[in-house]
């Protein structure tokens, strides 16, 4: 490994979180909406982890699947409900427990922002010849999976 592989990984991922950023900040322009990358980090993984909760996750839930303190998730959650794009609901097993979903609003956003970034990486990939193509993602594939 050559002394600056590291600098060049590290160059590339902060380019590539800020050309994400990007994207995600062009939907909150196009709605007139403020949405972080954090809060939109938290609506996506309510979104996937409702996958296999279609009723809704619990705060204790999610702050451990953002490996953060449940106050900090209690206040992206707040935030996120007063704009609209997450809801708690009541679960109908135990009254005192609220589950967190997306709204429907919650929901368009984030596919909109999926769609921007998902736009902006086939960019990118369409930069690359076939090969390049298959040995960044193999790459990155196994990076991903040592994270």
């Amino acid at each position: 490994m050559a002394a600056s592989d590291p600098a060049i990984l590290r160059k590339t991922v902060s380019r590539l979180y800020d050309a994400f950023r990007e994207a995600v900040d062009s939907i909150g322009h196009i709605a007139r909406i403020d949405v972080s990358i954090r809060q939109h980090q938290t609506m996506s993984l309510v979104c996937r982890l409702t996958e296999d909760k279609p009723n809704g996750v619990t705060l204790k839930e999610l702050a451990e699947a953002m490996k953060l303190a449940p106050a900090t998730v209690s206040e992206l959650v707040e935030s996120l409900v007063r704009k609209n794009f997450l809801q708690r609901v009541q679960n109908p097993e135990d009254r005192r427990a609220v589950q967190i979903t997306l709204t429907e609003y919650g929901q368009t956003l984030l596919d909109e922002c999926t769609q921007r970034v998902d736009s902006l990486c086939a960019d990118l990939l369409n930069g690359l010849t076939a090969a390049e193509r298959d040995s960044l993602l193999k790459g990155l594939s196994k990076v991903t999976s040592s994270l």
